[in-house]
């Protein structure tokens, strides 16, 4: 078998159309199990009832309606055998059987007025399958009058082929429906499901062969069934893959030039800060009035480079996870980042341990506190005085979860930056600022399963949260 032929025969077009045969087949057959049954009552009925019509012909009060020659015929036209009427105590008998009775013919009895559903059914079926030319007596009441009861001699074959005959036509037609509905659903099917479905499928074929191009992107039809709305969101994902593979590819790029510059760009730093150390000793008086603008530049452009490359440089990796004092990490930052305009208070528990990468968890504070600090300083930093802001850095734990606050004094944040407050290169609201501390900040809470959020910033201060999980101990 080719593999074109193996994928029509697993295609949802020829299973659909396979099932939808098999259950119209299914259902006529469940139908037919009781048609069958009701068809040999009504066999039945048919031929009592000519036998009484006959009787009373042949026995009317005012003499006989047909002669006997006729009776013969029309038991003989109905398969008729054998009659016999019975009116109170009185029996009379109308046609006698013909029965050799050295012969082997088997009759069956069949009381009409003693039936039941069941008895029907499995009477019904036995006679479709038996064989052989028994005899059936059959006794019932006919339907003309309430005083009479006709028995009847019947051949078991000739209601075996009448069965036989209404199965073959309700077979056939049952072929006939099951194909025409088949045929019916598979173009109402094929038309709202299977070519869509089809469409949709193609459509993440060739966007997976060439994501790049946004020719492959899936155009939505303006259905608004569930077909409609798969097509929508895949359409919404392959851009949003197209985008995304965008980004990447202008990061990628970002990435190898900062590599290429940044040994480069570094020692030029260097350069440039010596010799700003130099001019801030000269004895011109104007010289050394710009030393420190000079140098505040170089630092913000160290910084710059510094957080560009922190950034461009994460990658998935493994942590390096053990529990440490959490405490002693807080004052190794506040350290690092003192200011004589802001003071730093640790109110960490001394006795409360975290287990997490230390290194990358100083960076996260590390960032946070230094971005607290840099909002807290004043505009003229020589006429300020000392002490002006507050930093105050917090830990608690609950439930197996530490949780880390970092707050200050400082004028908050404006409305407009909450918004890409974690994006990277649009979250800085101060000159010269990369917009990479929170952003990396971020990232670390992330890698270590956990979450940074902003739980306040207002003309009182700002509050962010760093929620790590995992054992800690207090």
């Amino acid at each position: 078998m080719s593999a074109r032929q193996n994928h029509t025969s697993r295609s949802l077009t020829t299973r659909l159309l396979f099932f939808t045969v098999l259950f119209v087949l299914l259902a006529e057959i469940v139908v037919m199990i009781p048609s069958l049954a009701n068809r040999r009552l009504d066999w039945f009925n048919d031929r009592i009832e000519t036998a009484y019509l006959v009787s009373v012909a042949l026995e009317g009060p005012r003499g006989r309606m047909i002669s006997e020659e006729g009776a013969k015929m029309l038991f003989e036209t109905a398969g008729i055998r054998g009659v016999t009427s019975k009116r109170g105590e009185v029996r009379a008998l109308i046609l006698a059987p013909e029965i050799d009775p050295h012969g082997s013919q088997q009759i069956y009895l069949v009381d009409m007025n003693n039936i039941s559903p069941l008895s029907l059914v499995s009477s019904a079926w036995a006679t479709i399958f038996s064989d052989g030319e028994s005899l059936i007596q059959v006794t019932a009441r006919p339907m003309e009058t309430s005083e009479d009861i006709m028995d009847i001699v019947v051949s078991q074959m000739d209601l075996r082929d009448d069965l036989r005959q209404y199965a073959r036509n309700i077979l056939i037609l049952s072929l006939v429906i099951s194909s025409m509905t088949a045929v019916l659903l598979f173009y109402v099917f094929n038309r709202m499901i299977v070519h869509p479905v089809r469409r949709l499928t193609r459509s993440m074929s060739t966007f997976e062969a060439d994501p790049d191009s946004t020719t492959h992107i899936h155009v939505p039809s303006e259905r608004d069934d569930e077909i409609g709305l798969a097509e929508r969101s895949l359409s919404m994902m392959q851009q949003r893959i197209n985008e995304l593979l965008g980004e990447r590819r202008r990061l990628a790029a970002l990435g190898a030039g900062i590599s290429k510059i940044s040994h480069d760009l570094r020692n030029i730093l260097a350069s440039a800060q010596l010799m700003s150390d130099r001019l801030a000793k000269s004895d011109d008086p104007a010289v050394r009035k710009l030393s420190p603008r000079l140098i505040s530049a170089l630092d913000r452009a160290i910084a710059l480079s510094r957080d560009t490359l922190s950034f461009g440089g994460m990658e998935a990796r493994k942590l390096n996870l053990a529990p440490f004092s959490i405490r002693e990490l807080v004052d190794e930052v506040l350290e690092d980042t003192a200011s004589t305009h802001v003071a730093g208070a640790n109110n960490c528990p001394e006795d409360l341990t975290v287990n997490a990468d230390r290194a990358q968890l100083y960076r996260c504070l590390f960032n946070l506190a230094r971005n607290a600090v840099e909002a807290m300083l004043p505009d003229d930093v020589s006429s300020a005085s000392a002490n002006g802001g507050k930093l105050v850095i917090d830990a608690k734990t609950s439930d197996g979860t530490v949780s880390i606050t970092i707050a200050d004094n400082g004028p908050g944040l404006p409305d407009h930056a909450r918004a890409d407050l974690f994006e990277p290169f649009k979250g800085s609201q101060k000159p010269g600022g990369s917009g990479l501390g929170l952003a990396i900040a971020a990232e670390i809470a992330r890698a270590h399963g956990g979450d940074l959020r902003l739980l306040k910033s207002d003309a009182v201060g700002t509050v962010f949260e760093i929620s790590l999980p995992g054992s800690a101990n207090a």
